[in-house]
This record gives C-alpha cells, sequence and structure tokens, in this order.
C-alpha cells in the first residue's frame, strides 16, 4: 500500500523475512512482539512482528524511500505510532513494541543532517512544519 509517494506499508510476510534475511536483520526468536528499524540504501525501514496475531500476516513493514529528503513522511509515521499508543495503553503487547518504534523513528529522524551528510547531500535543509 503506497500512503504517499514516498512512503510505503507492506504487510506481504514473505516479502518482509526476506528483506529483514537481505538485511541481516532478522529476529533471532519469535515468541515476542518485535521492531526492527534498519536503513537500505538510503531508505528507510521500520518492521513490526505481532507474535499474537493470526498466522497470516504477522509481519508490517514502514519503507520511507530517501528518508533524509523525506522527513515529512517519517513524521507522518512518528504520528502514527502516536495514535498507536494512545490506543494501546490498555493493551500491553502492543503497548511497548510501539513506543521502542516511536524511539527508533526519533533517533533517525533527528540525525537527518548527518545522512544528509553521509549520502553527500545538501545539508541546509529547511525545517519541516512538524512537530516531532
Amino acid at each position: 500500500m503506497t500512503l504517499q509517494p514516498t512512503l510505503r506499508i507492506v504487510t506481504d510476510d514473505v516479502a518482509i523475512i526476506d528483506c529483514l534475511v537481505d538485511n541481516n536483520e532478522i529476529f533471532k526468536s519469535f515468541d515476542t512482539n518485535k521492531t526492527a528499524s534498519f536503513i537500505v540504501g538510503e531508505d528507510y525501514h521500520l518492521v513490526f512482528y505481532f507474535a499474537d496475531s493470526q498466522v497470516e500476516n504477522r509481519f508490517m513493514m514502514y519503507i520511507v524511500d530517501d528518508f533524509s529528503e523525506n522527513t515529512e513522511c517519517m513524521g507522518y509515521i512518528l504520528n502514527h505510532l502516536d495514535e498507536q499508543i494512545k490506543e494501546n495503553k490498555q493493551e500491553n503487547s502492543h503497548f511497548f513494541m510501539i513506543k521502542q518504534a516511536k524511539s527508533k523513528v526519533l533517533d533517525v529522524l533527528y540525525m537527518t543532517d548527518t545522512f544528509r551528510a553521509l549520502f553527500g547531500k545538501n545539508t541546509t535543509h529547511e525545517t519541516s512544519e512538524l512537530s516531532y
């Protein structure tokens, strides 16, 4: 599913597992809910594993293409995670995983200028109007 031209959500378990394996991010166990955050090229990946889900669709992955240029997409993910945190306060199984994911996104977002320099991009980037 494409939410914006540079933001996609993938729910195909096989494709997500392949991506995790290809990037040496595969989980060591699958007994609890987990999240992973990693960069492939200039694209940011945020993966969720829902251990208590049905047999299908245990995984979900956000992909932000060229994340250092598309910080508004990172802000969209943060806003979505904030909504999920508010909704899941009573449901501990997802609450802590979502908070952990939000922290991972914030870590990458705060380092956007560093990544832009690493990618050889102009470091004078307009500040997003989104509040993080």
